[in-house]
């Protein structure tokens, strides 16, 4: 029997190479994934790709989102139903996101067919700042992301043990583009299967995250 495709959620600081894999997977990576939309409602960037839906675009429907949470002080939302179109046609949906309340309600959605991989720079907040050499993102933007650098991180750190897989960005994006669909191969091939024991050990920490969001909305 074909191993089942899964919902692989990428998490990573600003700067990580999230936008290089997302290019990647766009660009060489149809047969194997698909990144799923995200709708926002801010302005479109000069570097938005497909991934992202502004209100400019005619397909924008915020509203008509299943998964909805705030990042950075703009509104985002995903279809889940995209994501089941996706694994329904044996190909790896693939979400990139770093808000804990987006992750949690893709959990609940997803249960165990979700896949958490962070993406690991030596990028800092200062470094990430500088990168930003014409502005394409907009000064408020910018100061925002390095406000609040660390919450990728931060949520890697405290919650380590449901993350199945790291990826590193050594600055060489063919390397990093590697990692990656070497990752969707092995989960092609059923080299990686799923482990009941480390499911029910991470699930204690699905609790932990859903309470804290419990707790931050009351």
């Amino acid at each position: 029997m074909k191993p089942m495709q899964r919902l692989i959620i990428l998490v990573g600081s600003p700067g990580s190479g999230k936008d290089l894999l997302i290019r990647a997977i766009d660009d060489l990576g149809a047969q194997h994934a698909q990144v799923i939309p995200k709708h926002t409602s801010r302005k479109r960037r000069l570097d938005d790709r497909k991934e992202m839906i502004c209100p400019d675009d005619l397909d924008f429907d915020l509203l008509s989102c299943d998964i909805k949470y705030d990042n950075y002080g703009d509104k985002y939302g995903i279809d889940s139903s995209l994501i089941w179109s996706s694994l329904q046609k044996g190909v790896f949906p693939v979400v990139v996101v770093s808000n804990s309340d987006a992750i949690d309600q893709l959990h609940q959605k997803f249960g165990d067919l979700l896949v958490l991989v962070y993406v690991h720079s030596e990028m800092d907040a200062n470094d990430f700042r500088y990168a930003d050499e014409n502005n394409k993102k907009g000064e408020l933007y910018i100061e925002r992301r390095v406000s609040e650098y660390r919450q990728a991180f931060d949520l890697y750190l405290k919650h380590f043990r449901i993350f199945e897989h790291v990826l590193i960005n050594c600055g060489v994006p063919e390397d990093l583009f590697d990692q990656i669909f070497r990752l969707f191969r092995a989960y092609e091939r059923g080299d990686l299967f799923f482990n009941v024991t480390q499911s029910t050990l991470s699930e204690r920490f699905w609790r932990e995250m859903e309470k804290e969001q419990s707790d931050l909305h009351n």
